[in-house]
């Protein structure tokens, strides 16, 4: 049992007595201003109590600015919160009951505020007196509580060297924590806190205030309950480490970064490293500097953590990185870790991601090593399996990838930014629909998301550094955030859901149109216009851009219809019909597809499969051209990839600079003759594109260019057919494929009322799956000679395109193929 939403906190909010925020603000007199130099600050809190007795439940619900770990006796029972707009937090609720005991009991908070912006974090507008620090938490045991107020214990924790993002594309936050400075019992009930400071109550004091000390408050708003489960915390052990001596470091520093030492670490070993050795608790570091390259076997994602027996002051200097090259440590989160000579264990507070960890050291023997995974859970019973030993790698490697990109947010990768991207969630969020019964991140990153600047164009990242409005965004984006919306409007059936996004969704549409012109085309459309990372030609007038906009025109229709609002569905098909009118510009007779692009009236001559596949799924091409577009993107001859990032991390000992990557492409190819193909990213348009077009069963082939990236790194996909980082989520597309077009599962009716069926298995000999629904789970079988199905709704079963849909009963039915 949990304390209800409604009820009325009784905890307040407290800190130290140093706070990040002063009033008044210099440039704002009505705000606080936040103190640049106080960022990276930690504070350690505690509360003992005393109980005659263990409840049967000890319900508790807490939050910080910027973030906490809550320990009862010693236990770590919650880390949080999740991440969220400048302007809200969210809360995190359990029960103690287990941890507590009769006796002595304490309640122990680790406390942080980052202060500076982050991928996953924005610093709040600040009153007065709150948005530099604070937390506030409670916890019923029987009929008393245990609530934050002054009777609260604190103290600075000075074991952390308060530190900053070291690049912006890469925010990661080195941790540099001496042992020596932190009694390991902090935590414990035995601990003495009677040294140790009252808190300090923290009332919000603003313009119109009423100095309110709990919840909801000014500048978070009504804190609300976490939505979605927390994570899990699964240790991942090492298979092998190298050990290797470097004669020419010096004396560790703690103002030199750990990547500088990392690297000069690995440039002096070169290739020349030390054949492995299974990794095993009690692995002996030698004296001297010594270059330690753990291999964990596979891609791992969450925080580092180790145990170690040292004399004090020993260093342990540390990053977890995809390759061990130095290009892999300009985007890297690395730890200095100082022994205090007794109890000597570490965890990273922020979580990492990389196959290998880079480690250099004095003499110590390592007890433990791990990096505890913390993801968004993946219950069981969802699975795909078919005939092809490569797909069902490929579909495995991609639910893993997924996984590894889901933390609080679907983010990119967790390996060099953990940004939320608001576009590229929508892979990883259909995949999570058809493959985990979970669907509660699904259902929420598309709500964090939908924060839009005032303009009602969405950022490109959600609730992090790069969501603030005063940032350039990638338009394009935001009618990918439209598809996810739409995801959620056929799986779930959710009108309150959808409903309460359509307005968002609205603005988005009318951020647009004022880029429309007279042809009812979009022209010269203002920010970072991507697209893909394949170069398709994007300034002027973007063809791939107006077909995405047209597919979200038609996407916001269908749901404002649904919802009932006939108006608005009227004026977006209206958009609709006469941008489709004007798309006709880009039509190429001679090469059956779209071209790419018009630049002061004339058609340009490239074309690639992203345009083409985008004003498919539109719905703005005549159906009497589908025969040619289907053999136009079957036909992969004349496409060529290439992408700005394929030297960006582990591929290249240096990436490219900023402006190269990020610059509109300028074609230097044969236009005449070659094609653009599409990313791993953009194919799930071009998948979505050929199922439209009546060539699921092509799919299966199509989906085996994905053993590239097995071939590549074979524990997750990486971001690009060329490189870029080595786990990327919206590489995911072939998990979700081979679930809804090979064994053709999808909703023919919002929330699957009804269920189409339409296996199209192309080359293979059999498949079978099954995938989650509101109803349950739903299972299909095919081979040569039947399809069994088990639904829990009724099912439309389409065996082949030119034959009417068989009706068939909820429940277990198996059906020959005659």
């Amino acid at each position: 049992m949990s304390i209800p939403a409604t009820q009325a906190w009784r905890g307040q909010w407290i800190w130290s007595a140093r706070s990040g925020v002063g009033a008044p603000a210099p440039d704002n007199p009505m705000n606080g201003a936040l103190d640049p130099e106080y960022y990276d600050r930690r504070v350690l809190f505690r509360r003992s109590f005393e109980l005659d007795e263990v409840p049967d439940e000890a319900p508790f619900r807490i939050t910080a600015d910027s973030r906490y770990v809550l320990y009862v006796n010693g236990v770590e029972l919650s880390r949080g919160p999740v991440r969220h707009g400048q302007r809200e937090l969210r809360y995190d609720h359990g029960d103690a009951a287990p941890v507590l005991r009769a006796g002595h009991n304490t309640v122990a908070v680790f406390a942080r505020f980052y202060g500076g912006r982050t991928a996953w974090w924005l610093p709040t507008p600040t009153t007065f007196t709150l948005g530099g620090g604070s937390l506030v938490a409670e916890l019923r045991v029987g009929q008393e509580w245990i609530a934050t107020d002054d009777s609260w214990r604190y103290r600075e924790a000075t074991a952390w060297t308060p530190s900053r993002p070291l690049t912006t594309i890469s925010p990661q936050i080195p941790e540099v924590f001496d042992a020596r400075e932190l009694d390991p019992q902090w935590a414990s009930p035995e601990y003495d806190d009677g040294d140790w400071d009252a808190a300090r109550v923290v009332a919000s004091i603003h313009v119109g205030g009423i100095g309110r000390t709990r919840p909801p408050v000014d500048p978070y708003g009504a804190v609300l309950a976490r939505p979605i489960p927390q994570l899990t915390a699964a240790p991942q052990d090492p298979e092998t480490v190298s050990v290797t001596t470097v004669t020419s470091l010096a004396e560790p520093d703690l103002l030199e970064p750990a990547a500088t030492r990392l690297t000069a670490a690995l440039r002096e070993t070169g290739e020349n490293r030390t054949d492995p050795d299974a990794w095993h608790p009690g692995l002996t570091i030698p004296a001297g500097d010594h270059l330690l390259v753990v291999d964990f076997g596979k891609v791992v994602s969450g925080t580092v953590r180790f145990a170690l027996t040292a004399e004090p002051g020993t260093t342990l200097i540390g990053a977890l990185v995809e390759t061990p090259k130095p290009a892999a440590l300009a985007s890297a989160q690395t730890f200095h870790y100082t022994a205090r000579g007794r109890a000597d264990a570490f965890e990273a507070h922020d979580p990492s991601g990389g196959r290998y960890l880079l480690l250099i050291g004095g003499a110590a023997t390592l007890d433990d090593l791990a990096v505890v995974e913390r993801l968004r859970p993946r219950p069981t019973g969802p699975y795909f399996a078919c005939s092809d030993p490569l797909l069902n790698r490929v579909h495995a490697t991609g639910l893993r990838t997924v996984d590894l990109t889901a933390h609080d947010a679907y983010i990119d990768c967790p390996t060099r930014e953990q940004r939320a991207w608001t576009g590229d969630s929508v892979v990883h969020q259909s995949v999570d629909l058809v493959a985990n019964p979970d669907w509660s991140l699904a259902r929420w990153h598309p709500v964090l998301a939908a924060r839009p600047r005032p303009d009602g164009l969405l950022p490109m990242v959600a609730a992090g550094d790069a969501a603030d409005p005063g940032i350039v965004s990638i338009p394009d984006w935001s009618l990918h955030w439209m598809r996810s919306v739409h995801n959620l409007y056929r799986y779930t059936g959710d009108a309150d859901l959808v409903g309460a996004l359509l307005p968002t969704a609205e603005n988005v549409l009318r951020w647009f149109t004022s880029f429309l012109g007279r042809d009812g085309l979009l022209h010269d459309v203002t920010g970072w216009v991507l697209v893909d990372w394949s170069p398709v030609p994007v300034s002027a007038t973007s063809a791939a851009l107006n077909a995405l906009f047209a597919r979200a025109l038609a996407d916001f229709a269908e749901m404002a219809d649904w919802l009932g609002d006939s108006g608005r569905a009227r004026w977006a098909w209206t958009l609709h019909t006469k941008l489709a009118q004007g798309f006709e510009v880009f039509w190429d007779e001679e090469r059956w597809a779209y071209r790419d692009q018009m630049v002061d009236g004339v058609v340009q001559p490239s074309v690639s499969e992203h345009t083409t596949a985008a004003a498919v799924c539109a719905e703005i091409v005549p159906t009497e051209r589908h025969v040619r577009l289907r053999t136009f993107l079957l036909n992969r001859s004349p496409m060529f990839t290439r992408s700005p990032v394929a030297a960006h991390g582990s591929d290249a000992d240096g990436a490219p600079a900023a402006a190269a990557m990020f610059a509109a492409p300028i074609p230097d190819w044969d236009t005449a003759q070659l094609v653009v193909g599409a990313q791993p990213f953009f194919r799930y348009v071009v998948h979505d594109a050929l199922a439209l077009l009546g060539a699921a069963d092509r799919l299966p082939d199509l989906c085996r260019d994905w053993g590239k990236l097995l071939d590549a790194g074979p524990t997750a996909l990486r971001e690009t057919w060329e490189g870029g980082s080595a786990c990327h989520g919206w590489s995911a597309t072939p998990s979700r494929d081979l679930l809804v077009y090979v064994l053709g599962i999808t909703p023919a009716e919002p929330g699957y009322a009804r269920v189409r069926i339409a296996p199209r298995l192309g080359d293979l000999e059999w498949a079978r799956g099954a995938v989650p629904t509101p109803h349950g789970l739903l299972e299909v079988r095919v081979d040569d000679l039947s399809v069994l199905v088990d639904s829990p709704v009724p099912v439309d079963l389409s065996l082949r395109e030119d034959q009417p849909s068989i009706s068939l009963p909820p429940g277990r039915r198996m059906v020959p193929l005659t």
